[in-house]
């Protein structure tokens, strides 16, 4: 979805000082750090999506070897995130769900990616549905 100019967003002229405010919807940025090798924290990321398809009906997508999207509705919740998988670690860009709901967010996909990530639980055991 393109951006709204912000001159349509606040029904003002370019020219008045209030012009130059933007309506940008905020991110949320998390990085969890990791032991394994690329190749199984990359399997542990499809599994984490295969999860998040299968449970919540999210869509996830592989834009590239190492970088995912997930995107989706959970109860009244929009969820637009990227992951993207390094050396040591796992980093999530996504869509803020806003103020109220900011810290339970976090915590969940931190949870999810720590759990996911955790090299004492096999691949085998981590549950995709």
């Amino acid at each position: 979805m393109l951006p709204i100019p912000p001159i349509v967003q606040l029904g003002v002229a370019p020219s008045e000082k209030a012009a130059t405010l933007r309506v940008v919807s905020k991110r949320l940025s998390l990085t969890v750090p990791h032991s394994l090798s690329v190749e199984d924290a990359l399997a542990r990321v499809h599994a984490l999506g295969d999860y998040f398809q299968n449970r919540h009906g999210m869509a996830m997508r592989w834009e590239s070897e190492r970088v995912g999207h997930l995107s989706g509705r959970y109860l009244l919740i929009s969820i637009d995130g990227r992951f993207s998988v390094d050396d040591g670690a796992v980093h999530l860009d996504g869509q803020d769900p806003g103020m109220l709901l900011r810290r339970k967010a976090l915590d969940y996909l931190q949870r999810k990616l720590e759990t996911y990530l955790d090299p004492t639980t096999p691949l085998a055991e981590l549950p995709t549905a």
